[in-house]
Order: C-alpha cells, then sequence, then structure tokens
C-alpha cells in the first residue's frame, strides 16, 4: 500500500514538472494555451459605467465588439465627464503617463499635447487603404508640425437649415450641390425671405449663431479664399483681402441688406435654434448637424442645403473635429493596440456595428454611414469642401479679442480692414510665441 501510494505522488510530480516546461498553466490559471492579454486604458468622455444614455451604451456595444475581434486585447473603459472636472482627471492621467493610453482629444489641446511629447504619432499605423480613404483635409486640424497626432473620428460640417415652408410661400427655389447659390443670388433670396407676415411678426431671411465661442458662420469666412491663419498655423492672414472681402459680406447681411435679426453678431445657438423652430421667424440658418435630430424627430419642414459660394466659385464648409489621440508608451504593445482601437472607433466598420455611433458625419471616404436621409446626405457630402484651420494653442485671452473684433465688424463698430488690422500685432505675437 506504501509503494502504491509512494508511485502516485510521483507520477503527479511528474505531471506538474511537464505541465511546467509544457507552459501549460495550473488549476485555477489562465487556461490551457491562454497567453496574456494586452491591456490598454481608453478615457472616454460623457461615458459612465452601467449608463443607459445612448454614448454609453454604444461605447459598450463597440468596445464589445473590439474585444470580440481582437481577443488578445483588453479595454478598460473609464468615464470622464465634459466638465472641467473631467479636465482635470485627463490632466492628472495624462500628466502621471501610466495608466491612460487612447481619449478624446480636443483642437485647442492637440498642440500643447504633441509639443510636450505626451502623444503617439498615428502616421506609422496608417495603412495604404487608411491614407486613401481618409479626406484631405481629414488630418488638417490633427497635424502638429508637420506630423499627424490623432486620428479624425468626425467633423460638425457646418450647412444651411431652410424652413421649407416658408421659402415655398415666398416663391423660392432650393439650391443644390451641384448648383449652389452664389452670393449674390444669396442676398436676393434672403431679401425675398425678409417680410412682414399678416399678424405682424417680422420674419428675416438669415441668421447664425454668432457669439464667441460657438460661431456658426464660420464657412463664410472662406467663401472669397480667406483663412484665419496660414495652413502652417505660423501666420495671422485674415487682414489680406480674400479675408476682409468676406468679412465684410457678412457684415453687408445685417448692416446693408438688414435680412437678419437685430442680435444678428452677439446671439448665442440655443436663441438662434429656437428663433428658426419654435417662433419660425427665420427662414434660413447656418448651423452644425446637432441641429438636424430634433428638427427630424418633430416633423418640422427642413431641408439641408450647401453654404452659398463666394469669389472662389467653390463650396466651402467648416466646423470642429471629434479626434482620439493615443498615448507615448514604451510599451509597444499597448501603443499598437491603442493605435488599433482608435483606427476601429474612427473607421466604417465600427458605424456598421453599431447603430447610432455617427453623431456627425466621418472623415472616411468609406464611412457612409451617417447618410441616412437626403437631408444627412448633403450634411455628409459637405465634409469633401472643409477648409480647416492649422492647431494652434492660443490663449484664452486672444480668443476673447478675436471674437470681440468679429462682433465689431457685423455690428458696423469697425470696417472688417480695421478690425482685422488692430488684431493683427497680437494675434502674430502669440503665434510667433509658440512657434520659437
Amino acid at each position: 500500500m506504501k509503494r502504491s501510494y509512494t508511485m502516485v505522488a510521483l507520477l503527479v510530480v511528474l505531471a506538474m514538472l511537464v505541465s511546467a516546461c509544457a507552459g501549460v498553466a495550473p488549476t485555477g490559471g489562465a487556461g490551457e494555451g491562454a497567453a496574456a492579454k494586452t491591456r490598454i486604458v481608453f478615457y472616454q468622455r460623457g461615458y459612465v459605467e452601467g449608463g443607459t444614455d445612448a454614448g454609453s451604451v454604444n461605447t459598450d456595444k463597440a468596445i464589445a465588439v473590439f474585444e470580440e475581434n481582437n481577443p488578445d486585447i483588453d479595454v478598460e473603459i473609464v468615464g470622464i465627464p465634459w466638465t472641467a472636472e473631467g479636465d482635470t482627471k485627463l490632466e492628472t492621467a495624462l500628466a502621471g503617463g501610466t495608466d491612460i493610453n487612447i481619449f478624446r482629444v480636443t483642437s485647442p489641446n492637440l498642440p500643447r499635447y504633441a509639443k510636450q511629447g505626451i502623444l503617439s504619432e498615428i502616421t506609422p499605423y496608417l495603412t495604404d487603404e487608411d491614407k486613401a480613404d481618409f479626406y484631405e483635409s481629414a488630418f488638417q486640424v490633427a497635424t502638429v508640425d508637420g506630423k499627424v497626432w490623432a486620428w479624425p473620428l468626425w467633423v460638425t460640417a457646418i450647412s444651411i437649415f431652410a424652413n421649407t415652408d416658408i421659402l415655398a410661400e415666398r416663391g423660392v427655389d432650393l439650391p443644390t450641390m451641384e448648383d449652389p447659390w452664389t452670393w449674390d443670388e444669396f442676398v436676393e433670396v434672403t431679401k425675398q425671405l425678409t417680410y412682414t407676415r399678416d399678424d405682424g411678426t417680422q420674419v428675416y431671411g438669415f441668421t447664425s449663431s454668432s457669439r464667441w465661442g460657438a460661431i456658426e458662420y464660420y464657412p463664410l469666412m472662406y467663401i472669397d479664399g480667406g483663412r484665419i491663419l496660414s495652413p502652417d498655423g505660423k501666420q495671422f492672414v485674415q487682414n489680406q483681402p480674400e479675408g476682409v472681402s468676406a468679412l465684410e459680406k457678412i457684415a453687408s447681411l445685417a448692416l446693408e441688406h438688414k435680412v437678419t435679426p437685430p442680435d444678428f453678431g452677439t446671439v448665442d445657438q440655443a436663441t438662434v435654434r429656437s428663433q428658426f423652430k419654435e417662433l419660425q421667424s427665420v427662414a434660413l440658418m447656418m448651423s452644425t448637424p446637432g441641429a438636424l435630430p430634433d428638427l427630424e424627430n418633430s416633423s418640422f419642414p427642413v431641408a439641408v442645403l450647401p453654404p452659398p459660394t463666394g469669389d472662389m466659385g467653390k463650396l466651402v464648409t467648416n466646423g470642429a473635429f471629434g479626434l482620439f489621440a493615443v498615448v507615448d508608451v514604451e510599451d509597444e504593445a499597448k501603443e499598437a493596440a491603442a493605435h488599433k482601437l482608435a483606427s476601429y472607433l474612427t473607421g466604417s466598420q465600427v458605424a456598421q456595428d453599431v447603430e447610432g455611433w455617427q453623431l456627425a458625419p466621418g472623415l472616411r471616404r468609406s464611412n457612409t454611414s451617417y447618410a441616412t436621409t437626403p437631408n444627412r446626405e448633403i450634411i455628409a457630402r459637405l465634409v469633401e469642401y472643409g477648409v480647416y484651420e492649422a492647431p494652434v494653442a492660443t490663449s484664452a485671452e486672444l480668443g476673447a479679442q478675436y471674437g470681440a473684433a468679429l462682433q465689431a465688424i457685423i455690428l458696423g463698430q469697425q470696417s472688417a480692414q480695421e478690425a482685422m488690422d488692430a488684431i493683427a500685432p497680437a494675434y502674430q505675437a502669440e503665434l510667433d510665441a509658440l512657434n520659437q
């Protein structure tokens, strides 16, 4: 009996030795043949673990699909709010340099993070297919010092929203992408749409959010070929003729043609949308895609139109970008996994995997999931005509000064040339300091 027990014990020891040499995990471990997963941490704005809001639910779905298709990668989601508290949490994680691999980055913060060496450049992780798929404008706001530091998610391509009932009443035909209004045609249309109803209500032809921080008439600033900054972001150029003439056009809508409400130049986004939808005192509203779902859900008589063309004779749009950035870490596997996730979250496949993922048009030609209605198709097609400024980390004080200059032009307090010449020295001084 004792001899039998000894033999059994030897067999058990031998089996354990063989298992160890073969790399098989012992009982209670990861299982036979299991490989260690690469763990990455994803900081997602607005996400709440277990949350029932669309953003949280869609994020959970997207990550679940990604992990299923990439079983060697484990993604931990850390939700942070769109508040100062969220900013602090993100900045703390980035300063620590650990336990954060991918996050939503804003355009103003991108150049600062890039220059601080926080980010991992995306170019080595772009396939030839990626390069051909992205629109040429996709990387304009993600490029700092000649390198691309973020994966473009979508852009809030600004367009014109028309109250089709008012346009029909006033006998105005809709323009198309192939035959948009010229500036002169646009002015005549807005005059035709500015009138007094039988009940005494005043209707205006056009408006847009124009308070600094949420200016939505930006596309009009580019229609003559001008820009705020040179393409490399190193020179302030809006005081040149092409920039000045576009600003004069915008101001003329209020000062000369009288086709805008009295608050144009100071009005915020919420008030503009109320004027358009609830009061129906405005026929044409220039805005971001965020205005469309509410109008669609309420069966509002709306048509999305392209902006008018200017001296360039070409369509132009503008808007804010959604971007994902990857943190530069020593662990190459983690960095590669984070780029793989960023590529997925900004690609066309995630839009197919997760219904409702696209809140704005994507920046890849293959990503057509946003264009589910004729109105959304117009917004998606406008992405190809985007003009965007190079990202620069100018100060909030300069931003306030610039916003005041734009306001002064529309309110007739300064000419476009005077206002742009006045702010040019301060703007250029900050750009020079940033490029030292």
